[in-house]
């Protein structure tokens, strides 16, 4: 069967994405193989790109851009057929889990001719995840993010200008949440519920996730006072966060968290708004091209 390539790039996401398009496109076209490059915009998302034009003719995906770019367009798909990601964005965190090569020639080769890889999703209500959902302190960035911009910054000075903003002074909020069956009710500062290991363009939150292994993996971090959230915030980049008698770690099938209008959340890094949500994962549910096969 002919290959037949269904390439989607957001033109947002600023120089880098239009020059791996234009390198794909030069690769794509001296292999002599069917494409298609469709860009998101301002009146239609990825997900409604995909949805709409990616029709069983077409053999392969392949997603230029951030994360957000890659939630929207799993979101979007509705043919089992092999996904291929070639970061574009600011964090990239959910392309950190898996081997898609360093330099842009290799990870367009993987993207063209990689191993093919069964990876997990997640589901947070009636949306398909790749990363993770953050619950409380880093939804309420993402949330700050879009609502209180700050002009001139952007990117990852605009994610760091809010974490350290509201970093000292985040009271911590009551979480009502279900663990697979067992039930729990605690104040946090956050609930992360990840299929991957690692956000905000940097801190790994869950460094024993896998994206393979069937199970999603939870992160709860409760009181830290002001002075020590700002002297072990480097431990959250690191992932040696688990040393501090705040934090538990759990591995599961599904969280149910309740309502509660203090709670803000992200998916994928993008606004999420309040709960209640129920998250489970979808084992196997993605074909990813990868370099090497990873564990």
């Amino acid at each position: 069967m002919s290959r037949k390539i269904f390439v989607i790039w957001n033109p947002f996401a600023g120089g880098k994405a239009l020059r791996v398009c234009k390198k794909l496109s030069e690769t794509l076209n001296n292999q002599e193989v069917d494409y298609q490059v469709f860009d998101t915009n301002e009146s239609k998302s990825a997900t409604t790109t995909v949805s709409e034009f990616l029709d069983a003719s077409f053999t392969d995906l392949i997603i230029i851009g951030g994360d957000g770019t890659i939630n929207e367009s799993v979101n979007g798909l509705n043919h089992d057929i092999p996904v291929s990601i070639l970061p574009a964005g600011t964090g990239d965190d959910f392309i950190k889990n898996v081997a898609i090569g360093k330099t842009l020639e290799v990870q367009i080769d993987t993207a063209i001719n990689g191993e093919i890889k069964r990876i997990d999703l997640g589901q947070c209500n009636n949306r398909k995840f790749v990363n993770g959902v953050g619950i409380g302190f880093d939804g309420q960035i993402v949330e700050d993010m879009a609502s209180k911009r700050v002009p001139l910054l952007t990117g990852h000075a605009a994610y760091y200008y809010h974490v350290l903003r509201i970093l000292g002074g985040y009271r911590e909020r009551k979480f009502d949440y279900q663990i697979d069956d067992r039930p729990f009710q605690k104040d946090l500062i956050l609930l992360t519920i990840g299929n991957g290991t690692t956000f905000g363009g940097g801190f790994k939150l869950m460094p024993e996730a896998k994206v393979d292994d069937g199970l999603l993996e939870i992160c709860e971090i409760g009181k830290v006072s002001g002075l020590r959230r700002f002297l072990n915030i480097n431990k959250l980049s690191g992932g040696t966060h688990g040393s501090l008698k705040e934090i538990n770690f759990y591995k599961a099938k599904s969280v149910k968290v309740g309502a509660n209008n203090l709670l803000y959340a992200h998916i994928d890094g993008e606004r999420m708004g309040q709960p209640p949500y129920e998250i489970k994962v979808l084992p196997e549910k993605l074909q990813l091209r990868v370099f090497n096969n990873f564990k």
